[in-house]
């Protein structure tokens, strides 16, 4: 069965809109695939069809709400200058805590750590779904940016930990942890963090 049709499309949304809005409710553990098929009006069949079993459901829950953030667009093409490069990362920064820092993201991220600490399957699906791929992302860009000259960064993998680490200190510690409903940070605040960030990586950068 081929995945890339619109009706299966379709379907595949139709799917984790339904295991997204149950495990909300319910939590991981309490979810069902037969719950799942149901509230999604398919078959079991089409549902291992599509996706092999709830941790993939979960991890492709999470990874859908970072495509709504089009990462991957926001860094192409390859930034040519250091001013370019300055808003781009400005760009991620508003968008990661804009997205995640509202309610229903953070719902479902206080259920992903949750479930992890009790579901060791859960963990290797979430780590790739959401750290990691922001991490990549960020790796790629400083990568090619340090290619280019505009910065000084050839380990690319841990600047990208530096720059991520800061920017998402507000979803954990203002979100995720704050028994209030946290406001994203600022622009004059989130200037600053990539200012700070980029002086980081501009030492034996060409001018």
């Amino acid at each position: 069965m081929t995945h890339d049709t619109p009706r299966a499309r379709a379907k595949r949304a139709q799917i984790l809109s339904a295991a997204r809005t149950l495990f909300l409710q319910q939590g991981y553990a309490r979810t069902s695939t037969d719950a799942i098929t149901h509230a999604a009006g398919v078959s079991k069949q089409t549902l291992y069809a599509y996706y092999r079993g709830k941790a993939e459901l979960l991890s492709a829950t999470i990874a859908h709400e970072l495509d709504d953030l089009r990462l991957d667009a926001r860094f192409h093409p390859t930034p040519t200058t250091r001013e370019d490069l300055r808003a781009r990362l400005l760009d991620f920064a508003h968008a990661v805590t804009g997205r995640l820092l509202h309610p229903d993201a953070l719902a479902l991220l206080r259920l992903l750590l949750g479930e992890a600490l009790h579901v060791p399957e859960l963990r290797g699906a979430l780590r790739d779904a959401f750290p990691a791929r922001l991490l990549l992302v960020t790796a790629h860009l400083l990568q090619d940016a340090h290619a280019g000259g505009l910065i000084h960064a050839p380990d690319a993998a841990l600047s990208a930990r530096m720059f991520v680490g800061p920017v998402m200190s507000y979803v954990a510690l203002d979100g995720l942890f704050s028994p209030t409903l946290p406001e994203a940070p600022t622009e004059k605040t989130l200037t600053r963090l990539v200012d700070l960030f980029l002086l980081t990586v501009t030492e034996g950068a060409t001018p």
